[in-house]
């Protein structure tokens, strides 16, 4: 009997540069070792049956990762934790697993939302970064350019820009959380907020804090709305 598990997973600062097809290849060795029978593709190529939330890219780290697998028997969550665990470098780590239902909906298609943290060494940033971020709050347009196929399209990334609060200055990383759209044509990435800023050569961090699911959208939503008036303008992400 076929069983789906959905996995929640670290991906750390050591392995930060590994690939999005690198780490795919990692957990299917993980997988083998750990003698979880992974449910496989019919065809001439037979792949195992692993599906991710969402890519991250080269350079960034992730707090809390998704991962679905297919097992071909009914397996207890807890002893694949500890299973692949036992097979996970510094760098990889499974934080959880649970059952999900084999018919729900597949999981990149829940995908709404990303928390990021941000870091930026103070000392190479300009003297007015604060006068910077506040005009990018304040914009309703900042146009770039992504690379799709073999053209440049241009797109507005300041409606992808949930969320921005400055969380600590006082050391030697000033510090950033970062909320986003994630979903297919309407992705906003911490590295392109950056790079709009002006700061393309400043020395970052980036780790995805989390990815916010369809089910969990209206709660943050929520959240948002039952901010008191005056606190408004720090969730907007004010600087002062």
């Amino acid at each position: 009997m076929t069983q789906r598990l959905r996995l929640l997973y670290e991906k750390g600062h050591p392995v930060r540069w590994l690939g999005h097809l690198d780490v795919a290849r990692f957990w299917e060795r993980a997988l083998r070792r750990a003698d979880i029978p992974v449910v496989y593709s019919q065809g001439y190529n037979p792949q195992p049956k692993i599906q991710f939330a969402s890519a991250l890219p080269v350079g960034f780290s992730g707090r809390a990762e998704l991962m679905d697998i297919w097992v071909a028997s009914p397996q207890q969550p807890e002893q694949v934790r500890q299973a692949l665990n036992a097979q996970c470098p510094r760098g990889f780590r499974v934080i959880r697993a649970w059952e999900v239902p084999l018919k729900a909906p597949a999981l990149p298609t829940l995908v709404r939302e990303a928390e990021y943290l941000v870091q930026v060494e103070r000392a190479f940033l300009p003297a007015d970064w604060r006068e910077q971020v506040q005009r990018f709050l304040k914009a309703e347009e900042i146009w770039r350019e992504k690379r799709r196929k073999k053209s440049w399209v241009r797109y507005n990334l300041r409606p992808l820009i949930l969320d921005l609060r400055l969380e600590d200055t006082e050391g030697e990383w000033v510090t950033f959380t970062l909320r986003v759209k994630s979903e297919p044509g309407a992705t906003g990435r911490p590295d392109e907020v950056l790079n709009a800023l002006g700061w393309e050569d400043v020395p970052r961090r980036i780790e995805r804090l989390r990815l916010i699911l369809k089910e969990e959208r209206s709660q943050v939503q929520d959240q948002d709305d039952g901010q008191r008036p005056e606190d408004q303008s720090e969730e907007k992400g004010d600087i002062t």
